[in-house]
């Protein structure tokens, strides 16, 4: 009988090799999963759901030890395929690697402005959790429709907060290297879907704008943040637009 740890490494090897799936369409995505209509061409979502082993709900919850065990089996088999892959290639990952001296990353304004929105946005929905969910009760009384945008609007923001300020920081990180080569391709995609990220919150913060009258100035000032991380990408990225991400805009 196969360990689990065998049984695992086949099913990822025989996921890669099935092609089904659409190449490094998750190196740019927003990882919002649940609400993704391309699940059934990632390759990282079908190996996330294989380790989930569905079959106990235990393995599910990261505060159960059987969590931590699937994510140490996963680390394990994919270490084992990188050593395979570099003694395959002649590669000895052993062998003392030459210090590299990287220059120290300094942070630029529209970093700061997005970390700044990050964080001031965690804090402005954590505060008002209890009032947003009252407000939403009550647009559920006008309207299931209203009800529905409002939450949905929310939840936009909550799970954009964050990952905004991450990809502007990606984009930034070592930008002095960037170059005509892959170095700019990958800085294009970080910023592209940080743009998305803006883009979207600023259409939720549109759609609460007249529902919350006593959060005017708060969301105008959200606003008026977001519009110049999207001024300051666009103008430091001047090709953003012209970006594909593989599966979303080919």
């Amino acid at each position: 009988m196969k360990s689990k740890k065998e049984y695992y490494r086949k099913r990822l090897q025989d996921l890669a090799d099935s092609g089904r799936f659409i190449p490094g369409i998750y190196n740019y995505c927003d990882r919002w999963c649940e609400r993704c209509a391309k699940t059934a061409k990632c390759l990282l979502y079908a190996q996330e759901q294989e380790m989930k082993d569905g079959a106990d709900p235990e393995s599910n919850d990261m505060n159960n030890e059987k969590f931590w065990e699937q994510i140490r089996l996963s680390f394990e088999v994919v270490f084992d395929m990188l050593q395979e892959d570099a003694e395959r290639l002649g590669i000895d990952l052993n062998c003392p690697v030459e210090k590299v001296t990287e220059n120290e990353h300094v942070e630029t304004s529209v970093e700061k402005i997005a970390r700044e929105y990050g964080f001031q946005m965690h804090d402005w929905l954590k505060n008002n959790h209890e009032n947003f969910s009252e407000k939403a009760e009550l647009l559920l009384l006008v309207k299931d429709e209203l009800a529905v945008n409002f939450s949905g609007a929310v939840e936009v923001l909550q799970w954009y907060s964050f990952f905004i300020a991450a990809k502007v920081h990606r984009a930034h990180f070592d930008l002095t290297d960037m170059n005509d080569g892959d170095d700019e391709y990958d800085h294009l995609g970080s910023a592209k879907i940080a743009l998305i990220g803006v883009e979207r919150s600023l259409s939720a913060l549109s759609a609460l704008y007249p529902a919350l009258p006593l959060q005017e100035d708060k969301i105008l000032g959200f606003l008026t943040k977001l519009a110049s991380i999207k001024k300051e990408l666009c103008h430091i990225f001047p090709r953003v637009e012209e970006f594909k991400r593989p599966g979303f805009d080919d």
